[in-house]
C-alpha cells in the first residue's frame, strides 16, 4: 500500500470509523485533527516541491557516497536518546540530523533556503532567532520531563518518512494499530515495493544531508523504529554499524507506556488503558525479539549492545568499548567530552516518575512476559523473583536464534 493511501485509510477511519475506537471523536479532538491534518499535509506539499527543486538544482547529491553509517536501535526509553546526542558531539566523525531539519527542510532546497534566512537575521541582530528559541521553549517545555526535545537537538530521523506517510509517529495523531502494524513489523509485513520505495527514500534523505554538511562525514541515526528494520538497513547500507541499547524490561517498559501515554494523548485519544497497553506490549516484544534474531548474523565489528545501566553508570567506558568493538577512532576533543559526561552522569536524576500499577501491571506479568530479554542480555533485575545463569542464558540465546 503505497504511503498516501495509506494516509487516506487513516483518515477514513478517523472521520468515519472512530466511534467506540481511541481515537473517538470528542470536541477537543475534532478541533486538533482540523488544525493539524491540514498543516501536515501542506508541509509535506512544501517537501515534496523542495525535493523536485533539489533534482533540479542539486541533482549531485545523488552521487554522495554512504560511507558506514552508524544507527543507534533498540525500545524506546533504553538511553538511545542519550547515547546518541552523546557521540553527535563527536563531529570529527560524524554528522547527524536536528530535529528542525527533519520537520521543516528535509531537502536541499528548503535547508539551504532556511540557512540563508539564519544568516541574514544575524545581520540584522538575531531577533528572529531569538524569537524561535522563545517559542521552541515553550512549545516542548510540557513533555521535557519525559524526553528532551528541541528543534536545535538532534532528533529520531523516522520523522524523514512522514512525506511518505510511512511514519510510525503517525500513530500519535491516528491511533489506529492494525493500520500501522506493517510498519512496526518492517522487514518482515512491509510489501516489497513499498519496502523498496520507503528505504530508497529515506538513503536519498540520508545523501541529501551529506551533500549539505559533508560528504567526508559519517552520518548518524537514533531511530528506535528502526529497530524492525534492521535487514533493510543490512541491504540499502551494507557497510552499516549498529548499536543496539537494552534496558531491563522492569524499567523500560513502564518508561515507554509513559512515553506513548503521554504523546498519544495529546491529540485528546482515548487511551482506554488496557487495549492500548496491550498494542505497546506487543510492539515492545518485536523490538526486544528481532535484535536478537538478527543481528546475531552480523559480523562482531558492525554491530555492539549497550546495555543502558552501564551506559548511564560509566559513559566513558561504555562508549570506548563500543568504539573498540565497531573499530572507530576517538579523537583526543571528542575523549575530554566523554570524560565530561561520565562526571555529569553521576549527578543525573530523571524527573520522569511512572510505574507498572498506573497500567494495570505488576512485576510478575512484566517477567513472565519479557523473562527471555534478561536471560539473553544477562541483565539483573532489581526483583527477587528472577536469577540469572549462565545455563539459561544459553538456553534463550538457542531459543531465539531457532
Amino acid at each position: 500500500m503505497s504511503g498516501f493511501r495509506q494516509y487516506l485509510r487513516l483518515l477514513w477511519l478517523t472521520l468515519f470509523h472512530s466511534r467506540g475506537t481511541h481515537a473517538r471523536p470528542t470536541l477537543k479532538r475534532v478541533g486538533i485533527v482540523s488544525i493539524v491534518i491540514p498543516l501536515l499535509l501542506l508541509l509535506q506539499i512544501c517537501h515534496w516541491l523542495g525535493f523536485l527543486l533539489d533534482e533540479i538544482l542539486f541533482r549531485k547529491y545523488r552521487q554522495v557516497i554512504v560511507r558506514a553509517p552508524v544507527f543507534i536501535l533498540g525500545l524506546p526509553r533504553s538511553g538511545t536518546t542519550f547515547l546518541h546526542r552523546m557521540l553527535a558531539r563527536d563531529t570529527e566523525n560524524y554528522t547527524t540530523m536536528q530535529l528542525w531539519e527533519m520537520l521543516l527542510a528535509p531537502s536541499i532546497t528548503e535547508r539551504k533556503l532556511l540557512m540563508a534566512l539564519a544568516t541574514l537575521d544575524h545581520w540584522l541582530g538575531g531577533f528572529g532567532y531569538r524569537l524561535v528559541r522563545a517559542f521552541d521553549k515553550r512549545v516542548f517545555a510540557r513533555g521535557s520531563k519525559i524526553h528532551k526535545i528541541s528543534l536545535f537537538q538532534p532528533e529520531e530521523d523516522e520523522l524523514l518518512l512522514l512525506p511518505l506517510f510511512s511514519s510510525i509517529f503517525l500513530v500519535h495523531l491516528f491511533p489506529f494499530p492494525q493500520a500501522i502494524w506493517h510498519i512496526v513489523h518492517f522487514d518482515s509485513a512491509m510489501p516489497p515495493a513499498d519496502r523498496q520505495r520507503i528505504m530508497s527514500f529515506y538513503r536519498r534523505c540520508v545523501q541529501r544531508h551529506l551533500y549539505v554538511h559533508g560528504p567526508n562525514k559519517r552520518f548518524l541515526s537514533k531511530n528506535p523504529a528502526f529497530t524492525s528494520k534492521i535487514d533493510a538497513l543490512d541491504e540499502y547500507f551494507p557497510d552499516a554499524k549498529v548499536i543496539c541499547n537494552v534496558r531491563d524490561p522492569l524499567e523500560a517498559i513502564p518508561s515507554f507506556l509513559s512515553y506513548m501515554y503521554y504523546t498519544t494523548g495529546c491529540f485528546d485519544n482515548d487511551l482506554r488503558r488496557y487495549s492500548f497497553r496491550d498494542k505497546v506490549l506487543r510492539i515492545s516484544d518485536h523490538w526486544y525479539r528481532y535484535p536478537m534474531e538478527r543481528l546475531f548474523y552480523w559480523p562482531d565489528n558492525r554491530h555492539a549492545i549497550v546495555r543502558y545501566d552501564d551506559l548511564i553508570a560509566n559513559p566513558l567506558g561504555t562508549v570506548r568499548d563500543v568504539y573498540e568493538r565497531l573499530r572507530l577512532d576517538i579523537s583526543p576533543a571528542f575523549a575530554e567530552h566523554l570524560r565530561e559526561e561520565h562526571v555529569k552522569s553521576c549527578t543525573y536524576r530523571s524527573e520522569h516518575t511512572y510505574s507498572l500499577g498506573q497500567y494495570g501491571l505488576t512485576p510478575t506479568d512484566i517477567l513472565e512476559r519479557f523473562h527471555y530479554v534478561n536471560e539473553y542480555y544477562g541483565l539483573a533485575p532489581d526483583c527477587p523473583e528472577v536469577t540469572l545463569s549462565r545455563a539459561r542464558q544459553d538456553r534463550a540465546a538457542t531459543a531465539v536464534r531457532g
